[in-house]
């Protein structure tokens, strides 16, 4: 819109105030001499006399300039015309006469100039002055171009400024009438109103009506002479307020300034921001009025117009997310906006209304807003002074001051024995299931804390977990959980994620007969990192495959260093469920294989959590290529899962590893040692290896010795260790045979 000068009108009703704001004083050594006919015209060649006899008088007098606003362009006598060049060489080269711009039949911009009697010699200035749509003339050029011998407009050589063609200065309109010496031609002849001492005096003579019919409206006057706005705009330059801010300059500086209060978090200062920009505005006015700066606000104030608009339309908007329309009560949206909240920091709980949808589903339309309301009524019956919240769906939240978790979970219970008796909606019994989240954190994040207490009411269910409160994760700790995927990129490249090795051995022998190649991440500001929390952000995140590739290849460069070490044993690599439905990780370990030249046949692909294999058919297919490039297939933590037996008919699996859930509980609990005992015998039968892993002490490793397991693993035998450290245990493995190497 400010490209498009849609705005301005705007500009020039502000301009328009400006200017009637300030008065300022003319300098007085610029004095206009008035006609009130046409001195020009040809009719009338008595006036050409009198103008003629006016110079001759100013230039005994004294005075420094002369500057006649009128073109001469058509003759009249011989004498009278060349009796007026006379007058002005006579004068000297302070004697100016004024070339102006017109406009063509063709539509182009011609010179309008006296003719060759009247101008020859005597010094020529321009005289052009854009007369917009509103009458006003708010601007003028240093230079008037004319496609061949530019001249210096009027203004500009009567101020003594040059400047460069095409660049233009404001007219400041802010000067008194009265204080500019306005003369007309007959006081001026007979001496009347004219200063004792002309010297240094500028005369600017001009008609009041001209040929070319073009009055020109100023603040506070119309039908003024062109001359007139001549002389305004040759004292704006004399006092050095000639200063211009253009509209797209400040335009996008407010826009830059709205994009950064934008970013203000807490709506008081955001409000307080908006309200010192139309402040700032509004004394920008003032001050530029006073120093005489013209700025095209036009731009930045539709801006601001624009964007309040759409602001209140959105708070508009907000107002009816606020407040749900069916039963008049607040929303979530509200709950996340209450300060109080924020401030007090009170416990949130959040209902889940089971089998929701369902009901409303078999509810006329009528009766769901009623539905809904009879909840609300019997929940307001224990917590009468909270206000109660409305969520999507089947979600109602509330506030409480209360955040002993022993409390809260008494009060919720009873809130629960509430609606252990059905609801009457309309004519029929409706039984409601309940169950709650609760945050009670710490924090002044109200969404946060809401959408906590969310997450885990969604995770409840009426028969186990009807209550559960949301763990006091720190706000450091969520920015870190969802930047994750980013910080596992940069441990990959700069060496904090790294492998360990954690043996397996022969239980009757203590020989080690493989490795497990385990990864870990040690963050250097954080310290130690989990490899389940990791793992998982992997597998959400997509980025499984490249941890996987990295683990593989390091694992298979170790294998080559123990072989290279006198040390040729298996290595085994955690391969996640997730990647077995896809042919890309059959590329990913060939590529690996081909890349390290490690043995297929020394490798042992450990398949974990079984039970997140969707489609049982697809995964025979990949296991069954991986099989065939020589690797070994393993079951990892066999007997978890509802799905580890059905896995194990239908998959190609060489190995299984029982689950620690089993081995750790061997010696105090007698039907774990027998589910042990039969998965060895089940190995035994389908002729594949049972690894015993999570062995923790000499006790279990013992039972199982006697229960005739081959082979183990676990801190009791060794912890994962590096590499280096695997192979010196090697060379003297008779004195550490069967030791804890911790």
């Amino acid at each position: 819109m400010t490209v498009l000068t849609l705005l301005n009108p705007i500009d020039q009703i502000i301009w328009t105030a400006q200017n009637r704001m300030v008065t300022t004083s003319a300098s007085g050594d610029i004095i206009f001499i008035s006609s009130q006919q046409d001195l020009s015209d040809p009719e009338f060649p008595s006036r050409r006399v009198e103008l003629a006899q006016l110079v001759r008088q100013l230039n005994v007098a004294g005075a420094e300039s002369i500057y006649i606003d009128s073109v001469f362009d058509t003759a009249t006598t011989a004498e009278i015309d060349n009796d007026l060049n006379s007058a002005l060489l006579d004068f000297g080269p302070g004697a100016y006469l004024v070339q102006d711009v017109r406009t063509g039949l063709n539509g182009q911009l011609r010179r309008n100039q006296s003719i060759s009697i009247i101008a020859h010699d005597v010094n020529q200035v321009g005289g052009d002055l854009f007369r917009n749509f509103m009458g006003y003339v708010w601007d003028a050029p240093y230079v008037v171009g004319f496609g061949e011998n530019d001249l210096p407009n009027l203004a500009a050589q009567i101020a003594g400024t040059t400047g460069v063609a095409g660049e233009r200065f404001p007219i400041g309109y802010d000067l008194a009438l009265d204080t500019i010496p306005v003369l007309s031609l007959q006081e001026a002849r007979s001496g009347n109103g004219l200063p004792t001492d002309l010297r240094d005096k500028i005369f600017v003579i001009g008609s009041e009506n001209r040929a070319d019919g073009r009055p020109i409206s100023i603040p506070g006057l119309t039908d003024v002479s062109p001359t007139l706005i001549h002389v305004y705009a040759a004292e704006t330059l004399m006092a050095g307020r000639a200063r211009y801010i253009g509209g797209a300059y400040v335009t996008f500086f407010a826009f830059a300034l709205l994009l950064a209060i934008g970013q203000i978090q807490f709506w008081r200062w955001r409000r307080i921001a908006y309200g010192a920009i139309v402040v700032a505005i509004l004394i920008g006015l003032i001050v530029a009025a006073h120093v005489g700066w013209r700025v095209g606000l036009s731009g930045p104030m539709g801006l601001i117009a624009i964007y309040a608009i759409f602001r209140l339309r959105s708070l508009w908007k907000d107002s009816f997310t606020l407040i749900d329309a069916d039963t008049n009560l607040p929303t979530f949206a509200a709950l996340e906006a209450d300060s109080a909240a924020a401030e007090t920091l009170p416990a949130i709980i959040v209902a889940k209304i089971h089998r929701f949808e369902q009901v409303r589903r078999t509810l006329p339309k009528e009766l769901h807003s009623e539905y809904l309301l009879r909840i609300i009524g019997r929940l307001k019956a224990a917590t009468q002074d909270a206000t109660i919240y409305l969520g999507q769906g089947h979600l109602i939240a509330w506030t409480l001051p209360e955040k002993e978790p022993a409390l809260l979970h008494e009060h919720l219970e009873g809130l629960r024995a509430l609606f252990s008796s059905p609801l009457i909606v309309g004519d029929q019994q409706v039984d409601v299931g309940i169950t709650f989240g609760v945050d009670i954190t710490p924090s002044p994040n109200v969404s946060r804390r809401l959408a906590s207490a969310v997450a885990v009411a969604e995770l409840t269910n009426e028969t186990f977990e009807p209550i559960a409160i949301a763990d006091t994760t720190s706000d450091e700790d969520l920015i870190w959980n969802i930047s994750l995927q980013a910080r596992i990129d940069a441990a990959l490249s700069n060496g904090e994620i790294y492998l360990v090795y954690q043996p397996k051995v022969m239980v009757q022998t203590g020989e080690i007969v493989g490795v497990e190649a385990l990864v870990r991440w040690n963050d250097p500001v954080r310290g130690h990192i989990p490899p389940d929390n990791f793992i998982r952000q992997c597998e959400t995140a997509g980025r499984m495959s490249h941890l996987t590739r990295f683990v593989l290849e390091e694992a298979c460069k170790a294998g080559n260093a123990m072989e290279n070490g006198g040390l040729s044993i298996p290595v085994a690599v955690n391969i996640s469920a997730t990647l077995v439905h896809e042919h890309a990780i059959v590329d990913l370990v060939s590529e690996v294989l081909r890349k390290t030249g490690f043995e297929p046949r020394r490798l042992t692909l450990e398949i974990t959590e079984t039970y997140r294999i969707s489609n049982l058919d697809r995964a025979a297919e990949i296991l069954g290529e991986l099989k065939a490039l020589g690797a070994k297939i393993s079951m990892d933590d066999f007997g978890v899962g509802a799905a580890s037996l059905e896995a194990l008919l239908r998959l190609p699996f060489g190995e299984l590893k029982i689950d620690r859930l089993f081995i750790a509980q061997m010696a105090n609990d007698e039907k774990a040692a027998g589910i042990v005992r039969n998965v060895l015998q089940l190995g035994k039968d389908l002729r594949i290896i049972v690894v015993a892993e999570g062995v923790e002490d000499t006790q279990t490793l013992t039972i199982l010795r006697d229960s005739g397991c081959l082979v183990a693993q676990g801190f009791g035998i060794s912890r994962p260790i590096p590499i280096d450290k695997l192979l010196d245990f090697h060379k003297d493995k008779e004195k550490f045979l069967l030791k804890n190497m911790v």
